[in-house]
C-alpha cells in the first residue's frame, strides 16, 4: 500500500484548491451590462430571462426570483394561504429557515422524523403527526438527495394538503426522472454564498400552477401583478 501523504508519502494534490466563488471576465461583463442598462430592479430583462431558464431546467412552467432561499420559503407559504394557527409538517434535519419561515407567517411547525437511511423526511412519520390544522408538508431535499416524493404525494392527496419543496440544496436533482421543485405545489431554491450556483445571496420559487405563480410574484413585488392592472 502506498505511503500516506500524512506520513511523508506523495500528496494526491500539490496545488491549492480554487478559491470560492469562482469568477472571471464573463461575470464582470454581465454586471457591466446590467449596470449600463439602467434597469437594476424587477423590470430588468436579465431577471426575467433567468427565471424562465431556471424554471424550465427544473421542469417547471414559472419562476419568481427573490432575495434569498429564506424569502422564497416565506413568499411561498404566503402564496399557499398558510397563516395563523395552521400547521406545517417539517423535518428536524435541515437549515433553520425551513422552520423559522413557518413562524414568520404565524403558523406552527410540526416535526416529523427523518428516514435514518436517507436523512430526509419519513412519510410514515409525516402521516402520524397530521391533525385537523395541518395545511402543508415541507420536505427538504438534503444535500441534493430528494425526499420520498411518491409517499408524500400520496399522503398530500389523501389529506388534501399542499407540498412545498425546500430544494435549496438540490437544483438538478431528480425524483424518478423529474427534477425536484415542481413535483409538489411549489418549490424553493437558494443561491447563497455556499451554494454551487451563487450570486452571494438570492433564491427562486418554481411552480407549475399559474395562480400560485401570480400570487408569489405579487407578494415579492409589493402587491403588484406580473400582467394586467399594475396593482
Amino acid at each position: 500500500m502506498a505511503k500516506l501523504a500524512l506520513n511523508g508519502g506523495k500528496p494526491v494534490r500539490t496545488k491549492p484548491f480554487p478559491k470560492w466563488p469562482v469568477f472571471d471576465e464573463r461575470e464582470l461583463e454581465a454586471l457591466k451590462g446590467v449596470l449600463e442598462s439602467g434597469f437594476w430592479g424587477i423590470g430588468g430583462s436579465r431577471k426575467k430571462e433567468f427565471e424562465e431558464k431556471f424554471a424550465a431546467y427544473q421542469d417547471a412552467k414559472y419562476g419568481v426570483a427573490v432575495t434569498s432561499g429564506t424569502a422564497a420559503l416565506e413568499v411561498s407559504l404566503r402564496a399557499l394561504g398558510i397563516g395563523c394557527g395552521d400547521e406545517v409538517i417539517v423535518p428536524p434535519y435541515t437549515f433553520m429557515a425551513t422552520v423559522t419561515t413557518v413562524f414568520y407567517v404565524n403558523a406552527i411547525p410540526v416535526f416529523a422524523d427523518i428516514d435514518p437511511e436517507a436523512y430526509t423526511i419519513d412519510p410514515k412519520s409525516v402521516e402520524s403527526v397530521i391533525s385537523e390544522r395541518t395545511k402543508a408538508i415541507l420536505p427538504v431535499h438534503v444535500s441534493g438527495r430528494p425526499a420520498d416524493m411518491d409517499g408524500l404525494l400520496s399522503i398530500a392527496k389523501k389529506y388534501d394538503l399542499f407540498i412545498l419543496e425546500d430544494a435549496c440544496q438540490a437544483w438538478g436533482s431528480e425524483w424518478r426522472g423529474k427534477r425536484v421543485g415542481a413535483i409538489g405545489n411549489m418549490g424553493t431554491f437558494s443561491f447563497q454564498s455556499s451554494k454551487n450556483i451563487t450570486s452571494g445571496e438570492g433564491g427562486i420559487i418554481v411552480t407549475n400552477d399559474e395562480d400560485l405563480y401570480t400570487k408569489a410574484w405579487s407578494l415579492h413585488n409589493c402587491g403588484r401583478r406580473p400582467r394586467g392592472l399594475w396593482y
